[in-house]
């Protein structure tokens, strides 16, 4: 009997990137093709297509045999049909994608599709930075604020599949208005985009110039020099970070907190902060034992979680 492979495919809103590999999550091919996620459905699904043919053929060259497919999307995700709930800003053309069915009507192979930032989160927590924790927060720090949730090892999904849009909690009363129609959402204060609007704002009331194209990368390096205003931002950032976290973590009382997205590439540092500013603000029988690391997949964990995810289910339902 040949090795058995699964498949995992992270669909973004430019890239879907891919890769096939065993049960263990051992990867041996990866690839990324454009997306075509700004022209209709029908071209994304030929895209994925293309990249399962691809994956299926080396399965068979290595003399295996691609046996699930795993895949990571925007948006809610009905879980038990593998289907898009309404609509992803993100993805114009891929309201109600019928990811499963679409799949599995094409290949004839099981199919299991999840909400990318629980792919995430499951990746991490399969073999990345809470590999062996059972109570897992995952929360990617970017242009907004995703998460996932694993209790006792089990993603946490919500009952219309809709649960851990971290990103939306809102902390303050009557704030700033969100694209998702609320206002005062946790990502309109401790995103990347919020850290550089507060470092405009400090700029603008200290009557100096915000330099052009702006980025978290930007303040850090002008913080690091001890430009005052660079440092506030950061430290009104952590704040918001804090509070939104210590929420969380009052809530569902995780052993870790994994975060990943372009802030956490700010460092170690930047992570021990982000704990010490949820320590300030969490109750202390939630905080014995919890820390918080940095995620170590980076751009992998979306196929690496697509494919883990597709094995367990597959195994599972032998």
């Amino acid at each position: 009997m040949g090795t058995e492979f699964y498949a995992g495919l992270d669909l973004g809103g430019t890239f879907l990137k891919y890769a096939l590999g065993t049960a263990a999550g051992k990867i041996v091919k990866k690839g990324k093709k454009p997306s075509r996620a700004d022209e209709t459905q029908e071209q994304v699904f030929g895209v994925m297509f293309e990249a399962i043919d691809e994956l299926q053929k080396e399965a068979q060259r290595r003399q295996g045999e691609l046996k699930a497919i795993g895949v990571g999307s925007p948006g809610a995700i009905d879980f038990d049909k593998g289907r898009l709930i309404g609509s992803t800003p993100n993805i114009a053309c891929w309201a109600n994608a019928d990811i499963r069915g679409k799949i599995r009507d094409k290949f004839h192979l099981p199919v299991w599709a999840d909400n990318d930032a629980n792919i995430m989160a499951f990746a991490e927590s399969r073999q990345g930075a809470a590999k062996g924790y059972r109570n897992v927060l995952c929360t990617t720090l970017g242009t907004g604020i995703g998460g996932g949730i694993l209790i006792d090892g089990e993603l946490y999904r919500g009952t219309n599949y809709a649960g851990t849009e971290i990103g939306h909690m809102m902390i303050v009363h009557d704030g700033i208005p969100c694209n998702c129609g609320g206002r005062g959402c946790f990502e309109k204060y401790a995103s990347a985009p919020a850290m550089v609007q507060h470092y405009v704002n400090l700029l603008n009331e200290s009557g100096k110039k915000a330099p052009k194209n702006v980025s978290t990368v930007t303040i850090f390096q002008k913080a690091a020099a001890g430009q005052a205003e660079a440092i506030a931002a950061i430290e009104i950032t952590l704040a918001y970070l804090g509070t939104g976290f210590a929420s969380l973590v009052n809530i569902f009382n995780p052993e870790i907190l994994v975060v990943g997205g372009g802030v956490a590439d700010a460092g170690d540092d930047f992570i021990a902060r982000i704990q010490k500013a949820i320590a300030k603000r969490a109750m202390k029988p939630a905080l014995k034992g919890f820390k918080v690391v940095r995620a170590v997949l980076g751009n992998e964990a979306g196929f690496v979680g697509g494919i883990r995810l597709a094995a367990e289910m597959f195994l599972k339902s032998r």
